[in-house]
């Protein structure tokens, strides 16, 4: 297999100024402390891929992980976006990025998902899944939904920890946190598809992470929801994908075999993880999960050039 070219989808970047928020009083979460400030050091980033052999990066942050719950959402979003925008200039051949915006926000949210996509030159949406009882299919979330889908971006779902389902699951462990996190996760995507937002917004791509692989697992097998998988007839499939970290085969063979591999993307949760997707690493694993060339050309990075490119086939249909 020829030199893949990679781009990671799933990157966690704070801009310089920005720290991770800890509430007074508080101290800061085992992960955040063992991360330490290697989220926001733009020159780690550019070396650990490097050494990977990742060409491009989506960066990408959480609204949840750096506003005080007391913050004004659409104030925090317009400042981090703005200074996303000014970290991809500075390194435009090594890094794309996604905005953040209030996820729950209604329209106010939703002009500053526009203003970040055509203003800022940003090329998707960083949207957490679920806060309190809402699922991404909530009426306050469907005008950013309307933008990504009119602009032609992708949606980058990220897991956030639910509760009460963290709290009972903390005696798990790490375990415990990838599962609370992952079902909210997977229950999200599943609510795009029976609530009918996906119908409604045929355009709308979806990116889940690794953690909500029951929206597959506990789907396909069991001939539910099949506008979202590979057989979909032409003009019905419904786009969601999935992104892989760490890169494991029997995972890879399982997810290209429902969603195909044209709807799967190679991500690696840095710095969080700690596992980057390397040249060897990867062509091994694409190798041992029977895929073709051209399938883990796919998946190592032209899936999401073709979804971060939406935008400007977008445009091009608007001015024809």
């Amino acid at each position: 297999m020829s030199k893949l070219d990679i781009v990671d989808f799933h990157t966690h970047f704070l801009p310089e100024g920005w720290e991770v928020y800890r509430a007074p009083g508080r101290p800061l979460d085992p992960l955040w402390a063992r991360i330490g400030t290697k989220i926001s050091d733009i020159d780690a980033l550019i070396a650990d891929s490097d050494a990977a052999g990742i060409s491009r990066r989506v960066i990408g942050v959480a609204l949840s992980i750096v506003a005080a719950p007391d913050a004004d959402p659409g104030a925090v979003s317009r400042k981090l976006n703005d200074d996303l925008a000014a970290t991809v200039a500075r390194h435009p051949d090594r890094l794309f990025a996604l905005a953040t915006v209030d996820t729950f926000g209604g329209e106010a949210a939703a002009v500053e998902a526009r203003r970040a996509i055509v203003d800022l030159n940003l090329s998707g949406l960083f949207l957490d899944s679920a806060r309190g009882d809402r699922l991404i299919d909530a009426p306050e979330a469907r005008p950013i939904l309307r933008v990504a889908a009119e602009l032609g971006v992708p949606v980058f779902l990220h897991p956030i920890n639910p509760e009460p389902l963290s709290t009972q699951l903390s005696g798990l462990g790490r375990l415990g946190t990838r599962l609370s996190r992952g079902t909210i996760n997977a229950a999200a995507a599943i609510s795009l598809v029976t609530s009918g937002v996906f119908d409604e917004l045929p355009e709308l791509r979806v990116v889940i992470t690794t953690l909500g692989i029951s929206a597959l697992a506990l789907t396909g097998p069991f001939g539910e929801l099949p506008s979202i998988f590979a057989e979909a007839p032409a003009g019905k499939r419904r786009h969601l994908y999935i992104d892989i970290m760490p890169s494991e085969a029997r995972f890879i063979r399982f997810v290209t075999s429902l969603l195909g591999a044209d709807h799967v993307l190679t991500g690696s949760d840095w710095p969080i993880l700690g596992h980057d997707p390397t040249q060897d690493g990867l062509a091994a694993a694409f190798a041992a999960a029977g895929l073709s060339e051209h399938e883990a050309e796919l998946i190592a990075s032209r899936n999401a050039l073709e979804l971060l490119n939406g935008r400007h086939r977008s445009r091009d249909k608007l001015i024809a």
